[in-house]
């Protein structure tokens, strides 16, 4: 068996220390290779680069390591003995705050194991792999005497609850899936679908609702349990662990099979008063849609998941076209789920498409790259962002969600209210159940044929339409029955204008984005540019509203920028300004309660 021994070394200098013993390494040499990227989050993260100080024995005897790329090291085993174990030691550098690497201070410690622990090639670990973590020595002026483990891990015996001490997984694919928080964390546990659940937090100084926060995220489980098992409300799990990471502005989640990793800023928590008083503010239905979202994940994406991905390697790149899927749908879904709850009425959950709406057809993207391109593409533009992306790459997340919600209002229509997308993906849920160990994935070919087998309809038209093409689709005609109407909204008058997107800063305007055809890139306007004055007047963050509200179509303004440091000037004819049919509003007819509350039919 496969042992990894990993404890905090040094906080203060942010060092974990990983052993690995190898009972029976590969003859003459053996190989090690840490992973270069995570499930969930395509893009090659290099993780390796954060590795120092390698060492290697056999016995007592330090043996020769050797780098052979950026991620695999070469340990000689000419002059083992028998049944001699190697061991293998090095150092991780962990200051990554994201759910995706490892992070260690005097307060906080967290680990993903894919970016941590390396495979030993040509080992075989059928027989389980042990995790010992072990607490950091007293003395390194760490608060750690106070903290606990929480893990998606198993415990092996005589590790208590949340305790340091032994873990252990079927396989290193297992152990490559589930992150590790140690801290002096909060611990909220509710039980869903016949499972524990444990929400661990890991801000104790938050305060916050603990309550509410239980009884929401618990809310949102039974529905999603409910949703894929409408006979039983059963998890597919046994236990399932919410890492929450509080932060000042950090925000975003990992799905992992049996816990997930998360992280909000403190102002996303529930408060008391807000409860008392039966508010709900639009920064914690954000959270409840963060919990909904990596939940479902559960399902879709951990379990049923794009054929491409079936035991992937974690070595290269690995692409899908069908990220719109997995992830859109899950976005659709998330948000929606929280309407089906009760957690957000009408006018707060089209308040949620409309930022969706307004996203997807306020940039040009969704005129340039498809989202069948957009998911493949994830790998070099996605986590990539730059200062084009709004003009040139599609959000997955955001137009999937939309093309769910167009799939699902036209199923609704079609079959009276009979069948919904929800019946699509409780078939392919069905369909992995029924594969079991022979489950292959689901290839690009297989989505049309659900839907159909599902619902009884053809869709491949309109599904190739949404997701293969860059035509423009009529939102409002599609969503229409289900009584959802766009209306124009109010864009910013930067935007508006002079087709710019940026932040307000003491020194003016930062432009981040040029918007294409837009009247800022007619004059040359570029990313990164900040402008200082209109007209002579000084942009001020106080001010900059005001001074926009004296322009209209048909205006002359002059503008002045600093683009490194050299001043810029620019005359501009305004044109019309840009109007925006993305204001969602939700009116109630036939199909509304039907398509909220789910199909007569099951």
């Amino acid at each position: 068996m496969l042992r990894y021994d990993i404890s905090p070394l040094d906080p203060e200098a942010h060092l974990f220390i990983v052993g690995i013993t190898i009972e029976d390494p590969t003859p003459q040499e053996q190989f090690l290779r840490l992973p270069s990227w995570i499930a969930g989050s395509y893009m090659i993260r290099d993780f390796a680069a954060h590795i120092q100080s390698e060492k290697a024995f056999l016995g007592e005897r330090e043996v020769p390591v050797s780098k052979v790329d950026k991620c695999t090291w070469r340990v000689s085993t000419v002059s083992r003995e028998e049944n001699e174990p190697l061991r293998f030691f090095y150092q991780i550098w962990a200051q990554d705050t994201s759910v995706r690497g490892n992070y260690l201070d005097n307060c906080r410690g967290f680990f993903n194991p894919g970016a941590t622990f390396m495979e030993a090639l040509g080992v075989d670990d059928s027989a389980g792999v042990l995790v010992n973590i072990t607490a950091p020595e007293e003395d390194t002026h760490t608060q750690s005497l106070s903290w606990k483990v929480a893990t998606g891990l198993k415990r092996c015996h005589g590790t208590e609850r949340f305790g340091w001490g032994l873990y252990e997984a079927a396989n290193y694919r297992e152990l490559l899936d589930c992150p590790v928080e140690l801290s002096d964390f909060t611990v909220l546990t509710f039980t869903a679908g016949g499972a524990r659940h444990d929400i661990i937090v890991n801000d104790t100084n938050a305060n916050f609702d603990a309550e509410r926060l239980t009884q929401d995220v618990q809310t949102i489980c039974e529905a999603e349990c409910r949703f894929f098992e409408p006979e039983t409300g059963k998890s597919p799990v046994k236990e399932y662990t919410f890492l929450l990471n509080v932060t000042a502005s950090s925000f975003g989640g990992l799905e992992h099979c049996n816990s997930t990793a998360l992280a909000c800023p403190r102002k996303t928590l529930p408060v008391t008063h807000d409860t008392a008083r039966g508010v709900r503010t639009k920064d914690y239905l954000k959270l409840l849609g963060l919990f909904a979202h990596e939940y479902f994940h559960t399902w879709f994406v951990k379990r049923i998941k794009p054929a491409e991905l079936v035991d992937a390697s974690f070595d290269v790149e690995v692409p899908t076209r069908l990220l719109w899927l997995f992830e859109g749908f899950t976005s659709y879904y998330d948000n929606f789920m929280l309407r089906r709850t009760g957690l957000a009425n009408d006018a707060e959950y089209a308040a949620m498409l409309t930022e969706d709406v307004k996203y997807v057809m306020g940039n040009a993207a969704h005129r340039v790259q498809t989202l069948a391109e957009a998911s493949f593409d994830a790998w070099i533009k996605y986590y990539k962002p730059s200062a084009n992306t709004a003009n040139a790459h599609v959000s997955y997340y955001r137009q999937g969600a939309l093309a769910a919600l167009t799939l699902n209002a036209v199923i609704l229509q079609k079959t009276k209210g009979k069948k919904s997308l929800d019946d699509v993906m409780r078939l392919f849920w069905a369909d992995f159940k029924e594969a079991g160990e022979d489950y292959g994935g689901v290839g690009e070919e297989d989505v049309s044929d659900v839907i159909e087998r599902a619902t009884g309809l053809d869709l491949t038209e309109l599904l190739t339409t949404l997701t293969e093409t860059t035509a423009e689709i009529d939102y409002a005609g599609y969503w229409k029955p289900l009584g959802i109407t766009l209306e124009e909204t109010k864009l910013e008058r930067m935007r508006a204008l002079l087709g710019l997107s940026g932040r307000l800063t003491d020194a003016g305007f930062v432009v981040k984005t040029v918007h294409e055809g837009e009247a800022g890139q007619w004059i040359g306007i570029a990313p990164n540019d900040v402008l200082i004055a209109i007209d002579g007047v000084r942009i001020r963050p106080d001010t900059l509203e005001d001074i926009l509200s004296r322009y209209a179509a048909g205006d002359e303004m002059l503008i002045h920028a600093f683009r490194d440091d050299a001043l810029m000037a620019w005359s501009l004819l305004l044109g019309a300004e840009k109007k925006l049919a993305a204001d969602v509003k939700i009116k109630p007819v036939k199909l509304t309660r039907t398509w909220i509350e789910g199909c007569a039919e099951k």
